[in-house]
C-alpha cells in the first residue's frame, strides 16, 4: 500500500523533484565551469552538491550517501569515496554521480554521468546506449497487470545489442520521505526466489537506471524516477504508461546521434524540453541560460 502514492503525495513528490532538479542543474553548471580551473575531488564535488540540496526548502539532508565515481571508480556500482581513494577530477572522461535528497515533501534518487572533457567514439557510443535505454523504458505503454520483469528488456536492449549487460536490476521503488530503496515493485528480467513478481500500478514511483560498467575503465549510469499513471482504457483493458518526475539534463556532450533512431531522438528532445520548461523559472540567470543550451534539440 505504501508503494501506491495518493494524490497529495504525488503533488508533493513532483514539487520536491523540481527543487532537486534545481540543485542538480546548479551542481552540473558549477562543475562544468570550474573543472580544470581549481582542484576538485570526488568528495569535494559531493559536498558542493549536498550544499545545493540543503539550500532547497524543506530539505532534510541526503536520502543516501552520494556516490561520486571518477573514471575507473565509476565502474564500481556502489563505490564510496574515502580519504584514501578520493580521486582528483581532470577535464577528461566521466564523473558518475548517484545521489538523492530527503525532503518533507518526498524522496529523490537520480544518477547523471557528467562529461568532463574529450571522449572516445566508444565512450560516446556507450553513453548514448545508456541514455537510449533509460528513455526507451520511460516511454513504455503497457497493459495493467504487467510487472517490471515484463518491461526490463526495454532498458537493456541497447546494451544487449552490443553484447553488454549490467549485473543488477534496472530499477527499484522509492518511498515518500522513507527508504530510497522501497519495494515491492522493481525492473529486473530475472526471476528471483522469494521475490514476488508485483504488477505495476498507477501511483507507483520506480527508478529507471540502466548502465554500462567496464572494470578499471569507466562507468556510465543515467537514472530517472518514473511515476506510473493511467493511459487509455478500451476493449483490451486498462493501459498504463510512465511520467518522468526527474528533471535534469542528460549530458549532450556524451550523445552521438548516429547511434539513435528517429524515435529515440524524439524521446530525448521531448524530455529535454520538459526539463527546461519545468526548471527555467526556478534558476538564476546564468544557470537558466546554460540549461537552455544543455537541453537544446538535437
Amino acid at each position: 500500500m505504501k508503494s501506491v502514492k495518493n494524490e497529495t503525495e504525488i503533488k508533493n513528490i513532483l514539487n520536491c523533484h523540481i527543487k532537486d532538479g534545481v540543485a542538480m542543474v546548479k551542481f552540473i553548471y558549477w562543475l562544468k565551469t570550474h573543472i580544470g580551473r581549481e582542484r576538485i575531488t570526488e568528495i569535494s564535488a559531493s559536498d558542493v552538491l549536498e550544499g545545493f540540496r540543503r539550500e532547497q526548502s524543506l530539505n532534510r539532508g541526503l536520502s543516501f550517501e552520494t556516490i561520486a565515481g571518477y573514471g575507473p571508480h565509476g565502474a564500481m556500482m556502489h563505490y564510496m569515496a574515502t580519504q584514501e581513494t578520493d580521486a582528483e577530477l581532470a577535464p577528461e572522461g566521466f564523473l558518475l554521480v548517484d545521489s538523492g535528497g530527503q525532503y518533507l515533501d518526498g524522496t529523490t534518487d537520480i544518477t547523471r554521468t557528467i562529461v568532463l572533457g574529450p571522449l572516445t567514439d566508444e565512450q560516446k557510443r556507450h553513453f548514448t546506449a545508456v541514455a537510449r535505454g533509460m528513455l526507451n523504458l520511460a516511454d513504455a505503454r503497457f497493459l495493467e497487470g504487467c510487472s517490471g520483469q515484463s518491461l526490463d528488456y526495454l532498458a537493456r536492449q541497447p546494451m544487449w545489442e552490443m553484447g553488454i549487460d549490467y549485473r543488477c536490476g534496472t530499477g527499484h521503488g522509492v518511498g515518500f520521505l522513507l527508504n530510497v530503496h522501497e519495494g515491492p515493485q522493481s525492473f529486473f528480467w530475472k526471476s528471483r526466489p522469494g521475490r514476488e513478481n508485483v504488477a505495476l500500478a498507477p501511483g507507483m514511483v520506480t527508478t529507471d537506471e540502466p548502465g554500462i560498467y567496464l572494470d578499471y575503465r569507466y562507468g556510465i549510469r543515467t537514472e530517472n524516477e518514473l511515476l506510473c499513471v493511467r493511459d487509455e482504457k478500451n476493449e483490451y483493458g486498462q493501459f498504463l504508461r510512465f511520467r518522468h518526475i526527474t528533471f535534469c539534463p542528460i549530458d549532450l556532450d556524451g550523445i552521438d546521434k548516429q547511434y539513435m533512431t528517429t524515435e529515440e531522438v524524439r524521446r530525448l528532445n521531448d524530455y529535454h524540453a520538459l526539463v527546461y520548461e519545468t526548471l527555467k523559472d526556478h534558476l538564476p540567470e546564468a544557470e537558466a541560460a546554460w540549461l537552455r543550451e544543455a537541453t537544446r534539440a538535437i
